[in-house]
């Protein structure tokens, strides 16, 4: 968890729509997602967001890059993309890394919610991400497949082993943790970029 705002009330509020509006984009064209992170973790474990992360996370393998980069503009949100800023295999510098959505405030400021695509670039057995100046990955196996969760009145697609995903990121999920640090407690951690 990193900044200042989260994601209750009126935030609650827009992070539901957005998260919403974002997915259906993507189901929409043919995109296969997963919930990610905290918000993965609040929805399996709670049924709701987590009202104290300060922002949602999704993925979309590699294969989808050229489609999901087009499309999202489309969106009537704010959309910024991350760059790898070095080759660091299997990064290449200059790829989009990540797409950071966000709400508006006014005409040009950033809103209060976020969510990120992280997209995900596979190597051997493993998927790999950058969060931060952090590398992550985790075994190929837990992106094999998706099933659909009903949330919020919606079927979004999660990983069918989405139990083992948590333990695998989390350690014991089940019990909520307020403080936790994806650049320190992550157990996806590979190292500095």
């Amino acid at each position: 968890m990193a900044g200042k705002h989260t994601l209750e009330g009126k935030n609650g509020v827009i992070a539901l729509k957005m998260l919403k509006d974002v997915t259906d984009l993507l189901d929409e064209n043919g995109i296969e997602y997963w919930l990610e992170g905290g918000t993965l973790l609040g929805v399996i474990r709670e049924n709701r967001l987590l009202p104290w992360d300060n922002d949602m996370d999704i993925s979309v393998k590699e294969e989808h890059y050229d489609k999901l980069i087009e499309i999202v503009k489309s969106l009537n949100y704010r959309v910024r993309f991350k760059e790898f800023e070095k080759d660091d295999a299997p990064f290449k510098k200059g790829i989009k890394r990540l797409v950071k959505v966000r709400n508006s405030k006014f005409l040009f400021f950033r809103g209060e919610v976020a969510l990120d695509i992280f997209i995900k670039f596979k190597k051997d057995n493993e998927y790999f991400w950058q969060v931060g100046k952090k590398k992550k990955s985790v075994e190929s196996f837990y992106y094999d497949e998706t099933i659909k969760h009903k949330f919020d009145g919606k079927d979004y697609l999660i990983p069918k082993l989405y139990e083992e995903y948590l333990t695998c990121r989390y350690g014991d999920w089940k019990t909520p943790v307020k403080e936790w640090n994806t650049f320190k407690d992550d157990k996806a951690l590979k190292g500095d970029i």
